[in-house]
Formats: structure tokens, C-alpha cells, sequence
């Protein structure tokens, strides 16, 4: 689940064309692949035996450019070091086929080739020839780097790869779903053996690998070695997880019972903090894996026999001063604070008050999650209509609204939406590996929080980020973000756009962060259910835009300025705290075919700061984020 955990199944099942083309690799000198990830702070998901082996090759043909300064001896070691890998990634390459025909002997005779030769070289670079050679000024660090980083190679060689290789001659990744829907928990059970040798595997390379100095490589040598760090750092942290939470998670998947999961679809053409109006849902049940639809529904879920505008939980007034007071009342409104753990109980209080019994978990998607997935596992038909990745978001949040203008008709059409898309994601044969990388994405655009009321599970989405909550203080992560919640009451915000950039001054200990919107709804043609419903009322064309836009600052940071610094109408401004996250309301207008920067200041706490996390809501596009290098020396890495 989540980022880290999908890179620890890229580690130990990687992209490919096959689901078992762990091994496969990309020749040294084929030119690098362009992906969405480039020049991202969350870097492309590398093979990591490929890259972890290959790059050493690099790293050694640099280095033995230069040896020569230190005598033909080490020259010509390094060559036969260079040699030894090279055999060795030819052996890698020979893997994935051997494991898609498990054939076991084949790949024990596989590894145990793979294993003579990185021992080989790792056998040749701990000698006291190249320990006296890293003593030399400049060459000696870049000696050192070959060093480590083939020591680093046959670590993992030696320790990780054969838990690996016999978890995948065990392992059928073919049969991972379940008849009727979900997921064979098997092969997650037998991976519990492996993980512990493959994660001290990882932990004892990245020693290897983090006392190198970087900085005063040459370049034949750095390139290489960044690349590998860059995979040991990743892989080693997401295995740990992997095996701390295994067991975590076959419970969060009924391993151990039946859990009761509530699913709430986020509507982004009608905005909220975490995505959108929350309107449909279902309850599933997941007992062994496999899926059940236990019902479906929308708001009339949590009303009691009073109706709606009961509210079942209660909130520190502070936090209630930052919302309207539908927010805790009505469960559409649930979803406007950021901090999805108090969604989930808000969810959760109301049903167990209305329906008796409780939720162990409460998941949120959005129609782009859905286009994702459908991705993978293919076009499905609903009420006439085809629904593919391809068009989901706009047949979702757009077309339905021309199709379907009445609450109650739109309604009909999402329920049966859910209950198809359900059954066809639960029921259909799809790629295992495709589908994880669909999921990431959604992960990595902030679309997928998950809240459960077992503390592992809490804890284990906590740590990788799906919590989707406001942080409590700034250790882990120094958090600013910028909200929006429609106030308009239509869904015009399927046609807006977004970006958000940040610059810091170091001195001042401030960081500026700027959203900038855009609106596009048409000035004809759109169903009167598309259109705001409050815009006659405050004197305003029906398709303008009317955003309660929330400014938070993080735990102990002081939000100096706003732009606008007051509402475009009267009585919305408020202010508020939230989980000691200072924030201010603002009533924005924004009128078709213009464009709004947002802005706001805020001056950081004093004392070390994690890595900024720069929050925003998720809309129907994507969301470009850039910070300025300006940040980078107040926030930790």
C-alpha cells in the first residue's frame, strides 16, 4: 500500500513484461527512459537488481580510466572486477525467464553463477592494495566508491537475492486473484519468511553505500553511484516496512477475520479539502481477500429518523470556528477539513449512530483513482454507457450532470456507477503489477486516505503517507497547504485547473506559497445542476466559482499575510485551530475564463524542521507543485 510499499514491490517484483520480470534489465548504454516522475522530487521506481549491479559497471569503467595512476595491478583489477559484474548482469538477465518457467534449477544454477562473481570482485576490492588506494587525494575517494558499492552488490547478492529467488519459485504471481473477487493472500503469507533476510540485506548495503562522499566524485564514478544510493536508500526503508507490517496488512485484508470497509467516492467537479463532495458510497466487506458489496448508498446513510443535520461528533470549537456549521451536520460537508482522520469519524459516529455496528476502515477515492484502475482492468457498461480510463473522469463529473440533471436521477446513475465498477474491479483478471503502479499514482496525487480503527493499521498508513491528516508537529514532515471547499453548491469545478509553487527567504524564515486557478466553465449549455446554486443570491452569474479557500500553517507557524486578506463577500472570514495547525477562511470568487493567485505567508517555528510537505486539494486535473531551491536549507531531507 502506498508509495513505500510499492516501491518495496518494485524491489522484489519490478515492472516488466512479464509479472515475473524481477531481473530483466536495460543495457548501460541504452539512453535513459523519460517518465512522469522525471525531475521529480519522488524519483523513477528502478529495478533494483539491474540498477544496483549495473551501475557498478559504470562506476568501475570510470575508475579504471584513471587507475593507471596507480599502477597496472590495480588497473588491471579493476577490469577484472568490471568483468566479473558484467558476467554478473548476464546471469540477472536470465533470471526473470527462468522464473516465469519455474524452473528452480535453473535459477539456483543462475544464482549460485551470480554469486561466484560478485564474491569474486567483492573478494578483489577488499584488499589491501585498493584500501591503500582510497587513501590517495581525489582518486582515493572515487577507489572507495567502487569499493562500497561492489561490497554493497554482493550484500544483496549474497543475502537478499536467494530469500528472493526462492520466494518466487514458490510463488505463482499469475493466481494473485481470487474466483468471484480479490486477492489470493497465499503468496503474501509465504513472503513473510523472506523479508526479514531480504530487508537486513538492504540495511547492511545501505551502510556500505552511505559512507560515500559523494561530492568529491569525479563524474565517470558519480553518476553510478547516485543512481544506486538512490536505490538502496528507497528500497531498504520500504522493505523494513514491508517487514514490520506484512501481518498488518493480511489483517487489513480479513487474513484474520472479516473486516467492514466503508468506500467514499470524493466528487472533484464539486470541491472539498480532500477532493469533493462525498455524496456516494459503499460498504464492503473483505474476509481472506476476497470482496463483498454489503450496500450502497449516499447521504441518506448517516441520517437518523430525524433526518439530516444531526451532528454525532463532537469537535473542539476551534476547529468547528474554521468550517460552516454544515460541516459536522451533513455528511456531503464531511470531507471539508484536511485531516481525513476526523472525516473517517465523522463517517463512522453517524453510521454507528444511525445503523448500529462500526467500520473497521474508511477508504476514499476519486473518479481519477477510478480512470486508473479501469486502466488496468478494462472498459466497463453502465446504464448504456461505456466508462473506460480513458473518459471516467468526464463521463463522472461532467457528462452524467448533462445526462442526469436532477439530484435524484444523478444519484440513481452513480449508485449503479459503484455497484458495476465494484463488481468489475473484484471480478475481472488484470494485471496485479499494472494495477499496484495505478494505485501509487493515485497514492503520489494525494487521492487515496485510508483511517482504520486498529492502531498498526493506523500507524502503518501514518508512516507512508495515506493518512491523508494534518500533521501534529513538524519531525517527520513540516506540512503548509492550501484548501478548497465550493461554497457555490454546483459542480463547476470540474473545469478548474491549478497549480501551486512555493519560495522561502532563509533569513525572514518565511515561505510563501502560491495557488493559482483558473476556471473554464462554459457560458452556455450546462444542465442547471451543474451551475451554482447560492450565486443569484449573492448577486453573481451562475457559473463563477465561490471557494471557501482554508490557509493552514503548520504546528507552532504563524500565518502573517493572505492574498485576498479578507473574503469577496462579507461574513466568511474565519479563523480557527486544527490539531495545532493555525488556519483563516477565505471566500474567493473566480468567474470563467479568469485566472486568481492565491498567496500566503507564513512564518516557520523555530527549531529543525522536516521535509516540507506542500498540501493541496485534489482536483479533476492534475496539479503541477514546484518549490524553489530557496527552501532547501530550511527544511531537513
Amino acid at each position: 500500500m502506498g508509495e513505500r510499499l510499492r516501491r518495496d514491490a518494485r524491489s522484489q517484483a519490478t515492472r516488466g513484461d512479464s509479472d515475473l520480470d524481477v531481473f530483466d534489465s536495460t543495457p548501460t548504454d541504452a539512453p535513459p527512459r523519460r517518465s512522469r516522475y522525471d525531475d521529480e522530487d519522488d524519483a523513477p521506481r528502478r529495478r533494483v537488481w539491474p540498477w544496483v549491479v549495473g551501475g557498478v559497471f559504470g562506476v568501475v569503467g570510470g575508475a579504471a580510466a584513471f587507475a593507471g595512476i596507480l599502477g597496472a595491478t590495480l588497473a588491471v583489477q579493476a577490469l577484472e572486477v568490471r568483468d566479473d559484474l558484467l558476467a554478473a548482469k548476464s546471469s540477472i538477465s536470465s533470471l526473470g525467464p527462468l522464473a516465469e518457467a519455474r524452473d528452480e534449477a535453473g535459477l539456483q544454477q543462475a544464482a549460485a553463477d551470480l554469486s561466484e562473481r560478485t564474491s569474486r570482485a567483492a573478494a578483489t576490492v577488499n584488499t589491501p592494495l585498493w584500501d591503500m588506494a582510497s587513501q590517495f587525494p581525489v582518486v582515493g575517494v572515487n577507489i572507495d566508491a567502487v569499493s562500497r558499492v561492489t561490497r554493497a552488490a554482493d550484500i544483496l547478492v549474497q543475502d537478499a537475492l536467494p530469500p528472493g529467488i526462492q520466494l518466487l519459485a514458490q510463488t505463482d504471481l499469475s493466481k494473485l486473484t481470487l474466483d468471484g473477487g480479490g486477492i489470493n493472500l497465499q503468496p503474501f503469507v509465504q513472503a513473510q519468511d523472506a523479508l526479514p533476510a531480504m530487508s537486513q540485506a538492504f540495511r547492511a548495503a545501505k551502510a556500505e553505500t552511505d559512507g560515500i562522499d559523494s561530492d568529491q566524485l569525479l563524474s565517470p564514478v558519480s553518476g553510478p553511484v547516485d543512481e544506486i544510493r538512490d536505490v538502496v536508500d528507497r528500497a531498504a526503508p520500504a522493505l523494513d516496512i514491508a517487514n514490520r507490517y506484512l501481518p498488518t496488512l493480511l489483517d487489513i485484508a480479513g487474513a484474520n477475520g472479516p473486516k467492514k470497509y466503508l468506500v467514499v467516492f470524493q466528487n472533484n467537479a464539486e470541491s472539498r479539502a480532500t477532493g469533493g463532495n462525498p455524496s456516494a458510497n459503499i460498504i464492503m466487506d473483505v474476509d481472506q481477500g476476497a470482496f463483498s458489496l454489503l450496500d450502497q448508498g449516499g447521504p441518506s446513510t448517516f441520517y437518523g429518523p430525524e433526518g439530516a443535520g444531526v451532528q454525532f461528533t463532537d469537535l473542539p470549537a476551534e476547529t468547528m470556528s474554521l468550517y460552516p456549521s454544515s460541516f459536522a451536520h451533513y455528511s456531503q460537508d464531511n470531507t471539508m477539513t484536511p485531516d481525513f482522520p476526523t472525516t473517517a469519524q465523522l463517517f463512522s459516529d453517524a453510521y454507528t449512530e444511525v445503523n448500529g455496528g462500526r467500520f473497521d476502515g474508511v477508504i476514499s477515492i476519486d473518479p481519477v483513482v477510478l480512470s486508473h484502475m479501469l486502466q488496468v482492468a478494462g472498459p466497463v457498461d453502465v446504464a448504456g454507457q461505456q466508462i473506460n480510463g480513458d473518459n471516467a473522469v468526464k463521463v463522472l463529473l461532467s457528462d452524467a450532470y448533462q445526462k442526469f440533471p436532477t439530484a435524484r436521477s444523478s444519484d440513481a446513475f452513480f449508485a449503479a456507477v459503484s455497484d458495476k465498477v465494484f463488481r468489475h474491479l473484484t471480478s475481472t483478471k488484470w494485471d496485479p503489477t499494472k494495477m499496484l503502479d495505478a494505485l501509487t499514482q493515485s497514492a503520489e496525487e494525494k487521492r487515496i486516505n485510508l483511517s482504520f480503527t486498529s492502531p498498526e493499521a493506523q500507524q502503518l498508513v501514518t508512516e507512508v503517507g495515506l493518512d491523508g491528516g494534518l500533521r501534529t508537529d513538524n519531525t517527520v514532515k513540516t506540512q503548509v497547504g492550501t484548501y478548497l471547499n465550493d461554497y457555490s453548491v454546483g459542480k463547476l469545478e470540474y473545469y478548474l485547473t491549478q497549480s501551486v509553487s512555493a519560495v522561502c527567504d532563509p533569513t525572514a524564515r518565511t515561505i510563501t506559497t502560491t495557488t493559482t486557478l483558473s476556471s473554464s466553465v462554459p457560458t452556455e449549455g450546462r444542465s442547471a445542476y451543474t451551475l451554482g446554486e447560492r450565486n443569484a443570491a449573492n448577486g453573481l452569474p451562475a457559473t463563477s466559482m465561490m471557494l471557501n479557500v482554508l490557509f493552514f500553517a503548520p504546528p507552532g507557524g504563524e500565518l502573517v499575510s493572505t492574498d485576498p486578506a479578507s473574503s469577496d463577500r462579507g461574513g466568511f472570514d474565519r479563523s480557527g485551530t486544527e490539531k495545532g495547525n493555525t488556519a483563516v477562511n477565505r471566500l474567493v470568487v473566480l468567474p470563467t475564463g479568469e485566472t486568481r493567485a492565491l498567496t500566503s505567508t507564513v512564518k516557520l517555528p523555530d527549531g529543525p524542521l522536516g521535509p516540507l510537505e506542500l498540501r493541496h486539494s485534489p482536483t479533476a486535473t492534475d496539479t503541477s507543485v514546484t518549490v524553489d531551491a530557496s527552501c532547501g536549507s530550511l527544511f531537513g531531507q
